[in-house]
């Protein structure tokens, strides 16, 4: 009875081990961030950039990949207004969100998905005063250096306004040589 019993264990010992090793070969094989988006083509829009406005404002972009390409940390400015987010990928939801914070309190999260050769963020960004704006920006590559993103209004659906309400044509700033003493 004790080889019995023996046996028993050992089997178990050895369903549990191919278990973890089938769980463990699952998880390493999930995707991340980064396989999205080298595989949707859109690894040309990390970096720095730079546009200006209409007004002659001057808007600084930056997409940084970050955590072993699980993460996009994002950063903007426009004259004293300023804003971080974090752009990060949900394998159980199979989605790409973002949230993110500004200078002034506001709030923003949503979603980025592809639209052919363009990049899409639907975003809610909510004030301090509570009034809740959707909006999407609509990236697209114009050419190694240039990218182009298009500002429209968006319905509690998620469709966009048929007319942009704005475009910013961006340049991407190059990267500066550290400075040694």
């Amino acid at each position: 009875m004790n080889q019995l019993t023996t046996a028993r264990l050992r089997n178990n010992i050895l369903a549990v081990v191919a278990i973890l090793v089938i769980l463990a070969t699952v998880a390493s094989a999930q995707q991340k961030l980064g396989d999205l988006v080298t595989e949707g083509g859109f690894d040309w829009m990390i970096g720095k950039w730079q546009a200006t406005t209409d007004q002659g404002d001057k808007v600084d972009l930056v997409y940084k990949w970050e955590l072993d390409k699980n993460l996009i940390t994002m950063g903007f400015k426009i004259g004293d207004f300023e804003g971080r987010g974090m752009i990060y990928y949900v394998p159980a939801e199979n989605k790409v969100v973002q949230v993110g914070v500004d200078n002034r309190g506001g709030i923003a999260k949503g979603t980025w998905d592809a639209d052919g050769d363009k990049a899409v963020a639907r975003l809610e960004y909510t004030p301090v005063d509570g009034e809740i704006r959707r909006m999407a920006s609509v990236h697209s590559k114009v050419d190694a250096n240039t990218m182009k993103e298009e500002y429209y209004t968006m319905d509690s659906d998620g469709r966009l306004a048929e007319e942009p309400r704005g475009t910013l044509e961006y340049k991407r700033q190059k990267k500066q040589a550290d400075k040694k003493k």
